[in-house]
């Protein structure tokens, strides 16, 4: 018996030592607290979670199959760390929920609920979703990753001499619908050793909730700032295609200075036939001023223009955030963050605010963050 269960343990060894497992948990928390001068008609002083950076835990899953092979996953939440509610809608691992296969020659092959490439590549470029609320108008381009993407399957291309590149299609999972809420992206970059450049395009085909088992859902348009998602004409009437595309990048002028540049427009077709194209021109300089403490200076001019209606709406954003970091993982940060409308259906809000109803949105705030 002695000998069986020590061939059987041998036989193991092997085996344990070829596909190897790790699972890594990270996350991110942050909190702040703010003033704003109109939210929904009234001045406002809120204590808001993820203020910073959308809160998140997460597990990264590897399981080296030997060869350059890999089983890869992750699963990553979001919540509320104000009132300690799920977010996304209230989906588990509303972030991400994904796995695949990877290969270090081939690139990466995955399914499940995942990011476009605007996200992947453009989000780069701007200093949206890392230093505060600010955001392009409605989020219309989904900079800040507000809706995320079901039924999908991706790939990405391993780096080859500082190219990358990506594709993905998710699904309406509807019978004889194939087009009825279902996306498509595809993006490419190129990074050197001080700047890099990308691009990329994404297009939804009837997106909502008329099809909620497909692509997007009630993340897609689930909050007040999110914007433009029916008609001009009739709020009841909603989008029949929404394609978007940019190119953006980024220079480190400095060893402490970088400058960041986007620019990337978003069409909206609606059932009614009208149409509305939002272009973003988005400039950021991030300052590393010593060792502690860092500054960022980002401006964003906003032109909106509709088909059916003879208008042109107008945004001005602009966002000043001086940082402070206690530790390599943990900072504090003060915002001042301003946007100014002008034109008749032109609306001021910025990420998780309701919409003013003046011309401006003003918000102060003051935060921290860790990551892990």
């Amino acid at each position: 018996m002695k000998i069986r269960h020590l061939g059987l343990l041998l036989m193991a060894i092997p085996v344990a030592s070829i596909a190897q497992s790790s699972v890594t948990l990270y996350g991110i928390e942050s909190i702040g607290v703010e003033a704003v001068n109109n939210a929904g008609g009234s001045h406002t002083i809120a204590m808001l979670g993820g203020a910073l950076q959308p809160n998140r835990l997460g597990f990264r899953i590897n399981e080296d199959l030997g060869g350059g092979n890999a089983v890869v996953a992750v699963l990553e939440n979001g919540f509320n760390n104000t009132n300690g509610q799920l977010g996304q809608g209230g989906r588990l691992f509303g972030r991400q929920a994904w796995i695949g296969v990877s290969n270090s020659h081939w690139g990466t092959l995955s399914a499940g609920r995942q990011y476009d490439a605007m996200w992947s590549f453009t989000s780069v470029a701007t200093a949206i979703g890392n230093t505060g609320l600010l955001v392009h108008p409605g989020d219309a381009d989904n900079i800040i990753g507000t809706w995320r993407y079901n039924n999908s399957l991706k790939y990405r291309s391993p780096n080859i001499g500082g190219f990358s590149g990506e594709a993905m299609y998710a699904a309406s999972n509807a019978a004889g619908e194939f087009a009825f809420n279902r996306a498509f992206s595809f993006g490419a970059g190129y990074e050197g050793s001080r700047w890099r450049i990308s691009g990329a395009y994404v297009q939804l085909d009837h997106p909502g909730l008329a099809n909620a088992d497909g692509a997007v859902s009630n993340d897609y348009s689930g909050a007040s700032y999110l914007l433009f998602r029916s008609s001009p004409l009739n709020p009841n009437v909603g989008v029949r295609q929404q394609r978007t595309y940019g190119i953006g990048g980024y220079v480190d002028l400095t060893s402490s200075l970088r400058w960041l540049a986007l620019v990337d427009q978003v069409r909206f077709s609606y059932l009614d036939h009208t149409g509305f194209t939002l272009t973003n021109y988005d400039t950021t300089a991030l300052w590393q001023v010593t060792r502690a403490v860092d500054l960022v200076l980002a401006y964003i001019y906003s032109r909106g223009s509709y088909s059916g209606i003879a208008e042109t709406d107008h945004w001005n954003t602009a966002s000043i955030a001086l940082g402070y970091h206690l530790s390599k993982r943990t900072d504090i940060r003060l915002i001042e963050e301003l946007q100014r409308s002008t034109g008749a259906r032109a609306v001021a809000a910025f990420y998780l605010n309701a919409p003013s109803t003046s011309a401006t949105q003003n918000v102060v705030m003051i935060g921290i963050r860790h990551v892990f």
